[in-house]
């Protein structure tokens, strides 16, 4: 497998709620590009895109989900039982996945999961049903992205406690590196230049 089989589609934090999540994003001086309601999982996020890929708050919101849900760990992430990290690409990749029927999406479509991320103490690593990079949406859902401002990801490290299985499992991906630490992103956002536009920490939120 090598780097440029993952393209990468979005990365994802739980935070405890709506009102973390929409504070965490206007302190990184991010605009909420468009909010979802996952009907049977029980989470909503806010997004914020750039050209290439986008920025994922999720939060548990108090509705009913399936079973599914807890089988694959998502619920216990939510509840902050495990890691909050959640990493998605685009394409095909060798990883070893199994197939999640997440209830709000279509009957037959199923989103390819890594077998490892069963395990709630590794990030979630999934591929994207159908994943558009944002620049190339023509439904009109993400708007004008970050730009003029920002209009790329330039790197984004993962501060994870067990860094040598998650940089292993993440090894596909290009922009992405793993330290030890508190489970967070570190982000940089380029300008359209390429250059350094903007860098942030997100950490977990939830009580340790």
């Amino acid at each position: 497998m090598t780097k440029s089989q993952l393209e990468l589609d979005h990365i994802f934090l739980f935070v405890p709620h709506e009102v973390c999540a929409r504070e965490m994003m206007a302190n990184a001086g991010l605009k909420v590009n468009y909010s979802r309601i996952h009907k049977g999982q029980g989470t909503r996020n806010i997004c914020a895109c750039l050209d290439d890929m986008f920025l994922e708050l999720l939060w548990l919101d108090g509705s009913d989900f399936a079973k599914e849900c807890e089988e694959i760990t998502l619920a216990a992430r939510g509840r902050g039982e495990g890691s909050p990290i959640g990493v998605s690409w685009r394409g095909e990749c060798e990883l070893d996945c199994f197939d999640y029927k997440a209830p709000f999406l279509p009957e037959g479509v199923t989103i390819p999961v890594a077998r490892a991320s069963l395990d709630p103490i590794m990030p979630f690593i999934f591929r994207t049903p159908g994943g558009i990079r944002p620049i190339d949406r023509t439904d009109g859902l993400v708007g004008n992205r970050q730009s003029p401002d920002l209009t790329v990801l330039g790197h984004c490290e993962l501060s994870v406690p067990n860094p040598t299985q998650v940089a292993e499992l993440l090894a596909g991906f290009d922009r992405i590196t793993v330290r030890e630490g508190r489970p967070g992103l570190n982000l940089i956002l380029l300008d359209p230049n390429l250059k350094s536009g903007r860098e942030f920490k997100w950490e977990t939120t939830f009580a340790t």
